[in-house]
């Protein structure tokens, strides 16, 4: 994966992933979308066949985006291992 600035601006960041899609992106903008400091976090693709995707992140006041983000990536690790854990529960339970 690669990620490259392509904007920042004040409040408002854009980013650009190399190799990823919507899943890794959705994940993160419903992260992002959490956290109270953040007003907008979006993502596009701009077409099946390319291999990148875009992130836009506006942070209500300051410009900490990589802070925002880092939050929003510690939430979606927290996401997952919830998933995980009821995943395994109920793979326990089928089991029996």
């Amino acid at each position: 994966m690669r990620i490259n600035v392509v904007r920042q601006e004040g409040e408002y960041m854009e980013m650009e992933f190399s190799g990823e899609g919507h899943t890794l992106l959705n994940l993160l903008q419903s992260s992002l979308l959490e956290d109270p400091e953040v007003e907008m976090a979006g993502y596009s693709k701009p077409h099946p066949l390319m291999d990148r995707s875009k992130l836009f992140i506006k942070l209500r006041k300051g410009d900490k985006h990589l802070d925002a983000l880092r939050r929003a990536i510690g939430a979606a690790g927290g996401k997952l291992d919830e998933f995980l854990e009821g995943f395994e529960a109920s793979l326990r339970e089928y089991g029996k």
